[in-house]
């Protein structure tokens, strides 16, 4: 009995899973069946193929802002080499390879970059390490303050050459592109750089006018030699292919087809190999047919994905110019700009921080302080009068100083005492018994002698400044010193 059980247990057994490995199998084609239709609707749906740019515009969209917004400092850099070492309209003598030189303290007629400084003289170049290597040749500078930062076309650092890490000794330093291999002279230091274009904006201190020749002269001995004429009496001039470098100027800047036509030709043009996000954008890059490996024809995408890019730029551009008055802490409605030498891996904050001052530091050379609003949040206006009351002044080992702009062109404004910054090598400024400093903010001409001693001009409308803290002490970094708020007169 209990055999013949358990054999018709079995055999129902056997019956139930029969009938369930059945209903499965009707439900698997059910199933693939169902999955196969999707697939196929879909595929119908999509005019792209696997390999094909995406056509959609909610997707080109979406591609196109964060991939606007990650290459901006690349493209807002390269528009800046461009427009000085290319651009026919701006009559400049000088191209790649070699300093553009800036002999003289920088006033309200110069246009070349946004957000100067009147602090220091400069040397600028943007350099091709593409066929060999340049070395950087530094002066014995003395007891003269000098900054030369160098960095990546990503506005990353690979370099702080200064009178804080090299100090009064000088040197010369082999500026070297990724993955160069080669024997360098005695005597010369190697630098490798993240990508084969790179920039270097040497700063030499002065201290107003009448030090100007003894900073010039220690600035005529900074030099550019590529390595195979490392030795020679005369370094010959530098002649860089224009083909290799396209048109691209500020006004292309918001141009959708030419942004992301140009960007894909500069990513070509001076790769940042190995980097994760570099890595990762350029994964999305492709579904639109921006493949940096390949060309770009924007001609090639559908009137939707076109669509949708030009969006994209529009919005994007806008998301930087937005975040630009917030984009690190705020104290006292002070933007608290402590930068990271690596600052590509925060791709908004690198952007906003192009935006409102290409060429800026790292915290190690030096900081700033932006304010575009007073303490109780009202922007600036030179309409009104305003005081800022530093008790004490900015800590640093270097100097300090406060610059007025103009928030309609990011440039200095004209005044008539041609006073563009204040800070503590200001001549005549008045100290109060103790030891706190106003600096009085406004437009119209104070009447009081002791406030147009300490008076830094402002325009009749909008305006913001930028305190630089150079070779800031540890109370700057840490939080320990703060700015105070601008107050309302």
């Amino acid at each position: 009995m209990q055999g013949m059980k358990a054999t018709n247990d079995f055999e129902h057994q056997a019956k139930e899973n029969e009938v369930r490995n059945t209903l499965g199998r009707v439900v698997r084609a059910h199933v693939t069946a169902i999955t196969l239709a999707l697939v196929c609707a879909s595929a119908w749906q999509a005019p792209a193929g696997a390999t094909e740019p995406a056509q959609d515009e909610d997707l080109a969209y979406a591609i196109g802002v964060q991939s606007y917004i990650s290459g901006f400092p690349l493209m807002d850099l390269y528009r800046t080499l461009w427009e000085t070492s290319f651009d026919p309209e701006r009559g400049h003598d000088r191209t790649l390879n070699e300093y553009f030189v800036f002999d003289r303290l920088i006033t309200s007629k110069d246009d070349w970059v946004i957000t100067p400084n009147n602090d220091t003289i400069y040397l600028r170049a943007f350099l091709d390490l593409r066929a060999e290597p340049i070395v950087l040749v530094i002066p014995p500078m003395g007891d003269r303050q000098y900054w030369v930062p160098v960095s990546d076309m990503r506005h990353d650092f690979d370099a702080n050459l200064s009178w804080d890490t090299i100090g009064a000794r000088g040197g010369a330093f082999a500026l070297c592109a990724p993955g160069w291999q080669g024997v360098l002279p005695e005597g010369v230091t190697r630098v490798d750089m993240g990508t084969p274009i790179i920039w270097t904006l040497p700063r030499i201190a002065v201290d107003g006018d009448p030090d100007l020749p003894a900073a010039v002269a220690l600035q005529k001995q900074f030099r550019l030699v590529p390595l195979s004429q490392w030795g020679a009496a005369d370094v010959t001039r530098p002649q860089p292919n224009l083909a290799d470098f396209p048109r691209f100027t500020r006004r292309e800047l918001t141009n959708a087809r030419e942004y992301f036509t140009t960007l894909n030709k500069v990513l070509r043009l001076s790769p940042r190999i190995g980097n994760p996000m570099d890595e990762a954008m350029d994964g999305w890059l492709r579904e639109i047919g921006v493949d940096p490996a390949t060309g770009f024809d924007w001609d090639q995408l559908s009137p939707q994905a076109q669509r949708g890019l030009e969006r994209a730029t529009a919005d994007a551009h806008r998301i930087i110019a937005e975040r630009m008055p917030r984009a690190v802490p705020i104290v006292n409605n002070w933007q608290l700009a402590r930068l990271d030498k690596r600052k590509s891996g925060d791709p908004v904050i690198a952007a906003a921080a192009s935006m409102l001052g290409l060429l800026w530091n790292p915290a190690e050379i030096s900081t700033y302080d932006v304010a575009f609003f007073d303490g109780a949040g009202a922007p600036l206006d030179g309409r009104n009068r305003y005081v800022l009351r530093y008790a004490p002044p900015p800590p640093v080992d270097g100097f300090w100083s406060v610059t007025m702009y103009s928030a309609e062109n990011q440039l200095f404004v004209p005044n008539p005492i041609d006073r563009y910054s204040f800070g503590d090598r200001t001549p005549g400024i008045v100290y109060g018994a103790d030891g706190s400093l106003e600096i009085v903010l406004q437009h119209a001409e104070p009447t009081d002698s002791l406030e147009r001693a300490n008076w830094l001009p402002a325009p009749a409308g909008r305006f913001y400044l930028v305190t630089r803290h150079y070779s800031p002490r540890p109370q700057i970094l840490t939080g320990d010193w703060v700015p105070p708020p601008v107050t309302v007169r």
